[in-house]
């Protein structure tokens, strides 16, 4: 997806994720993440958009005594960073460089699609805590969405972070897991030196998740239950994968 469709992706889920919190009882817990409430996801939120604006101004990871001290309710908080946010993508463009915790993508492209699918699913977070069932996704930023996840969180975040994940990979050698959706499909497979990427349904894939592109999004960032979905195959095979997603999106 390209960079322009999703900047206006990341504005209109920003304004849906405030619209959700606001309509939650301030102090409703959200059920995705129990630590959090309504008012603390949107100060999340908040904070991550300030952490990005400041990785793109410093070039370096911020420290916590580079926070971005704003004042104002919790909702004028978030508006004021949003708006700081979009203005950063937009002077400095998405091929400049940035500080970012991916080594292969130091650019600011790499931020404008990580807030946006970040935005998605604390979007989703914020109906869950307004009582609300999640909202749809448009298909192709989910499917974005999903190679993001699959790609850099999964196959790429498996080796980087190798010595930390070493005992997940192990017990879950061999996991062969397809997901299907209307129109793509993705096998993931696991083996002790990393998770790899078949696009496709691969020959030896011993269970599918299948669902539209948006329910795929929420059941690999684990915002809906692991039997929501529907599944060909060993549906435990469904359930390691599942909470192996955890290791690498903490």
């Amino acid at each position: 997806m390209d960079f322009t469709a999703l900047q206006a992706h990341l504005v209109t889920e920003a304004a849906r994720l405030v619209k959700a919190a606001n309509a939650a009882d301030p102090g409703a817990p959200v059920p995705s993440c129990p630590e959090w409430t309504a008012t603390g996801l949107l100060d999340h939120v908040t904070e991550t958009y300030d952490h990005k604006i400041q990785s793109m101004r410093l070039m370096r990871s911020p420290a916590d005594t580079d926070r971005i001290d704003r004042p104002g309710s919790p909702a004028e908080r978030f508006a004021a960073a949003l708006a700081d946010l979009v203005a950063e993508f937009d002077e400095r463009g998405p091929e400049s460089l940035s500080y970012t915790w991916y080594g292969p993508d130091q650019s600011v492209g790499f931020w404008i699609r990580r807030m946006a699918h970040e935005t998605v699913v604390h979007r989703a977070d914020a109906e869950l805590a307004a009582g609300r069932p999640i909202g749809p996704v448009d298909p192709a930023l989910a499917v974005d969405g999903i190679e993001e996840m699959l790609d850099i969180m999964l196959a790429w975040g498996s080796r980087a972070y190798r010595k930390w994940a070493a005992d997940d990979l192990a017990a879950n050698n061999g996991l062969t897991v397809a997901l299907e959706t209307t129109d793509r499909a993705w096998t993931v497979q696991v083996a002790t030196e990393g998770v790899s990427i078949i696009d496709g349904v691969g020959p030896d894939a011993q269970t599918s998740v299948q669902g539209s592109p948006g329910a795929i999004l929420m059941w690999l960032w684990r915002r809906c239950p692991v039997d929501a979905l529907a599944v060909e195959g060993d549906r435990e095979r469904a359930h390691r994968l599942y909470d192996l997603i955890l290791t690498f999106t903490r």
